[in-house]
């Protein structure tokens, strides 16, 4: 098997015997094996220098053990770790409940360190833009540290700033997870296993948004836009002159995250209408807004005086498009009236594969599903553990999540816990069911079915005007016999192959029989010849035994 960067590459070699011997350590004896980890020239050549060492130890809680290998990599496998916790059904629930109270929380660089980026990203020195900046950050994660500060005008700022050299860090990592994907996928294909690359793929373009805090402003903005007539929900406001790249300004809000229980008589606050508030306002931003905040937890969410609640790190973030939002109505009217045909339907849109292996029983599944576990999890307001389910029968029957709707899984889950965590007696389906709603009666106003059939009018007449133009075309290429087809079977290469080896040996076979048969001839001509068929034997002899090593040889690959 090829390694074409890791044999090349003596740095991507050091990080990834670094990595084997993390896993290893953690008890991921049967992961590294199974992935080829100890196989070919990396794993051989660092294991003779006795940098990665011969797997040991049983592993215990796997999602334990792999947060804590994540942890030990540092920053990109915090951030891969992370982004794992929103795809329970790529990892499994327990692995990505683990994996979810994974926090970049680390030791702060001096601000020594951090200075020349917001003097360079800024432009000029730091008490040129600000009244005065607290050297001691507020917070210290794996890609940035936030501070609190004071502008001129005497508004009170949180400025985030990147870390340095933290962007060259992340791309590093991003080449090699890249080849180990590749790597993994095809030391293991044709097992049915996931598709790594593209999981990588994912990853790498969710932390390169994350790195640019010029799209997470942008973000933000449309936030605050989204709920700048309520005022019981604050998103703090951007400052664009006193923002960059690399540094980020916004408001700073006073408050604690909502799970301080104890906090709320201080702030005029009832838990049980902030758990309320919290799930309506995500419900808002899904179904009515279609940008939501992906990752809703406590400590993103601030408690605010007189039962008002503040978002923030906006960072991570999710949008759907109008098609996603009607299948989930869909989905969602289909659990509530027991429509099975209905959920089938809805539930193939929120996939990114085509179809189910076997569309039946999948239907039989989610008939089941509508039967027997829809009502009762309705009744008890777990809308979004019906949403989970629905996921795992999904993944049963081998159809993948769509990225985005993985997001949304999350922030349903994670605000309905919240909700739940503040008031024990709290209904999910009360506040999801008006939003749903809603949203039918809207599609349902004369505005809306007239742009939906205006839409579909202009595809058909974008259809009917192509499609003359094609069949001529096809017609033309038939009639001057330029029409072609490519036929494609999985595997096919592999019969090439075995028909070309059979053919070579059957070729050695048929010399090794002349060689034989000559060989006799000459030799039973007389004494003069008897020594060239000796030599005709001998050859026979060697290919002979050439052919039968081959063949034993290839037999037991």
């Amino acid at each position: 098997m090829p390694y074409p960067k890791i044999a090349r590459q003596a740095v991507n070699t050091v990080r990834f015997a670094e990595i084997v011997q993390v896993f290893i350590r953690h008890g991921f004896k049967d992961l590294v094996q199974r992935a080829g980890l100890h196989k070919g020239f990396p794993g051989k050549l660092l294991h003779g220098l006795r940098l990665v060492n011969a797997p040991v130890g049983e592993p215990a809680t796997l999602g334990e053990r792999l947060r804590n290998a994540l942890t030990d990599l540092g920053p990109t496998f915090i951030k891969l770790g992370q982004i794992l916790s929103t795809r329970p059904d790529l990892v499994g629930h327990r692995i990505a409940g683990e994996l979810t109270v994974l926090r970049d929380e680390v030791s702060p660089l001096s601000f020594e360190q951090m200075r020349p980026i917001l003097e360079e990203e800024l432009g000029g020195r730091l008490e040129s833009h600000f009244a005065s900046f607290q050297e001691t950050p507020v917070a210290s994660a794996s890609l940035s540290q936030v501070y609190q500060a004071q502008l001129h005008s005497g508004e009170k700022v949180a400025v985030k700033v990147q870390r340095p050299e933290i962007e060259r860090t992340i791309e590093a990592d991003i080449s090699l997870l890249e080849t180990l994907a590749e790597w993994v996928y095809d030391y293991q294909k044709g097992k049915g296993v996931l598709d790594y690359p593209g999981i990588v793929d994912e990853f790498a373009r969710s932390i390169r948004r994350e790195l640019n805090f010029q799209i997470e402003a942008r973000v933000a903005e449309q936030f605050a836009a989204n709920f700048s007539d309520t005022e019981s929900v604050v998103i703090p406001a951007v400052f664009p002159k006193y923002s960059s790249r690399r540094v980020l300004t916004l408001q700073w809000i006073d408050g604690v995250p909502v799970d301080r229980v104890d906090a709320y008589e201080v702030h005029d606050s009832d838990p049980a209408v902030i758990a309320h508030l919290g799930c309506d306002t995500v419900c808002k931003m899904v179904f009515e807004d279609r940008l939501f905040h992906a990752d809703p937890h406590p400590g993103n969410i601030f408690l605010l005086s007189h039962n008002r609640i503040a978002f923030l790190d906006l960072g991570m973030a999710g949008h759907l498009e109008d098609s996603d939002v009607q299948a989930l109505l869909a989905l969602f009217s289909a659990m509530f009236h027991g429509d099975a045909q209905q959920c089938v339907e809805a539930v193939q849109h929120l996939t990114s594969t085509t179809l189910p292996e076997n569309e039946d029983a999948l239907a039989h599944e989610i008939s089941e599903f509508i039967a027997f576990d829809a009502p009762a999890l309705i009744n008890r307001g777990e809308v979004a553990r019906g949403f989970e389910i629905a996921v795992q029968i999904m993944r049963r029957h081998n159809l993948e999540l769509a990225p985005r709707f993985s997001l949304l899984l999350k922030a349903l889950v994670t605000i309905e816990n919240v909700g739940k965590a503040l008031d024990p007696h709290m209904d999910m389906l009360p506040i999801i069911r008006p939003h749903v709603e809603r949203m039918f009666l809207a599609r349902l106003r004369p505005r809306n079915i007239l742009h939906e059939m205006q839409a579909h009018a202009d595809g058909y007449l974008q259809l009917s005007r192509n499609a003359p133009v094609d069949l001529a075309h096809l017609l033309k290429q038939m009639r001057r016999g330029n029409m072609t087809f490519n036929i494609h079977h999985e595997h096919l290469e592999n019969l090439a192959n075995t028909i070309d080896r059979s053919s070579k040996r059957n070729a050695v076979a048929i010399v090794i029989a002349a060689l034989v048969v000559g060989s006799s001839m000459l030799t039973a001509a007389g004494v003069s010849y008897a020594r060239l068929g000796s030599i005709g034997f001998i050859v026979a002899g060697v290919l002979g035994l050439t052919l039968i090593v081959s063949i034993v040889w290839k037999g037991n690959r």
